[in-house]
């Protein structure tokens, strides 16, 4: 059992260090094609960050565990929001654009109700299996296509031209290494890391599904928060912010979207808890960012500890419920 638990931190590692190749290899071959830093961050760096938790989703559809990559997308978001918001708004109050709290913030609430809505009678009494099927990945992956362009629609308008944040301009041949490299460490280490937790979940007598909420959500969460943190301490809450509402939406819409078009997902191994808890979360952070009085928005200290403490009831809940 130790060892499987080492094999997934080994897992882990690997896929957080591959993202972080692949962002840099691939960002210095779009700059030498022309390609705007700002455009870069939209995508190249937003799909960076989630490259773990679409590694891991894909793998375990292609090996016949949908459970761990349905509750490793919702355990992903909830840990988001919970954790990584909670404590990067712990470590400085998260300032927020008028476009967050207006457009991206009720987004995110929305496709938590959307994935919420198409988990079916399980959402309804809790006992009916149901799938998220092909249509309803299509229908994600058309949500996805929306943010997509909404995202080119802020790119284009704006006025910045500033260099994306730590991108280092590389030789080619270093760069093309990079990206394999990057691809190599995410493939070997999704795998390493679905086929451990499963193993795990069999020897301790748990579901996949809570392995996916757990282990696997928090271990492919690590490259979201280590960004989160070091934006933090770096004085830009706003990259932390943005980086959680991105991972969140490329979560719920691309990866949901793309795994369920491979193969249906059975939501029977999860609760209606797991996506009240999503909703849930979520909702808090819009009515947190709000503000009445003219006063800044922000999610203060006090906010950011509410998350993580929801996040630590919830996670009670889970493992005291299996």
């Amino acid at each position: 059992m130790i060892i499987n638990v080492l094999l997934v931190f080994v897992g882990v590692a690997m896929v957080s260090y591959g993202a972080k190749w692949l962002v840099e290899g691939a960002s210095s071959l779009a700059r030498r094609l022309g390609i705007s830093d700002l455009v870069i961050g939209l995508t190249i760096v937003a799909f960076g960050t989630s490259a773990p938790e679409l590694m891991v989703t894909l793998t375990a559809t292609f090996q016949g565990v949908p459970e761990v990559a349905l509750g490793n997308v919702i355990g992903s978001n909830i840990f988001n929001i919970g954790v990584i918001l909670g404590i990067s708004g712990l470590i400085l109050p998260l300032r927020l654009q008028k476009n967050t709290v207006r457009k991206e913030i009720p987004l995110t609430l929305l496709s938590a109700l959307v994935v919420w809505a198409m988990a079916g009678d399980l959402a309804i009494d809790g006992r009916a299996p149901s799938l998220i099927g092909r249509i309803d990945g299509l229908l994600l992956l058309g949500f996805f296509l929306v943010f997509f362009y909404y995202t080119m629609e802020l790119a284009r308008q704006s006025k910045e031209n500033e260099s994306t944040p730590d991108m280092k301009q590389t030789p080619v041949w270093l760069a093309v290494g990079l990206v394999i490299a990057g691809l190599a460490g995410l493939t070997l280490g999704g795998r390493l890391m679905v086929d451990n937790a499963v193993d795990l979940a069999r020897m301790v007598g748990i579901s996949e599904t809570v392995i996916g909420l757990t282990l696997v959500a928090m271990g492919t969460g690590v490259p979201e928060l280590a960004t989160s943190i070091a934006a933090v301490v770096r004085g830009n809450p706003d990259i932390a912010m943005g980086n959680v509402i991105g991972s969140c939406l490329f979560n719920s819409f691309f990866i949901l979207g793309i795994s369920a078009v491979i193969a249906p997902l059975p939501v029977d191994g999860l609760s209606p808890s797991d996506f009240i808890a999503n909703v849930v979360l979520t909702a808090l952070v819009w009515v947190f960012s709000m503000r009445f009085d003219g006063s800044e928005r922000k999610i203060t200290r006090r906010a950011a500890g509410v998350l993580l403490a929801g996040y630590l009831v919830y996670l009670i809940w889970l493992l005291t419920h299996i």
